[in-house]
């Protein structure tokens, strides 16, 4: 059985329907935040950490820099898909 972990789709723009996840940024971290406001990031350095943060609403840095997207973005709780297990 094979885990999908978080991630989710750019919405719109040029790389529309791109995949995304978590954006592990230089120190190692994950971040969320209620806002995109770095005084208000919390960094997660555990991925396992992250669900449980998202589903108190706050909004997750994803990325994909080997499909062309490399800066990270906000995304809402609403917009993530959660791990499901997936049966060969």
């Amino acid at each position: 059985m094979r885990m999908m972990k978080l991630h989710a789709f750019v919405a719109r723009g040029p790389g529309k329907g791109t995949l995304l996840f978590p954006h592990r940024h230089e120190d190692g971290a994950f971040v969320v935040s209620p806002t995109r406001f770095e005084r208000d990031y919390v960094r997660v350095t555990d991925e396992a950490k992250l669900l449980p943060l998202i589903e108190t609403g706050l909004k997750l840095r994803m990325s994909n820099a080997a499909e062309g997207a490399a800066a990270p973005r906000l995304i809402s709780p609403e917009k993530i898909f959660r791990p499901v297990a997936i049966k060969p």
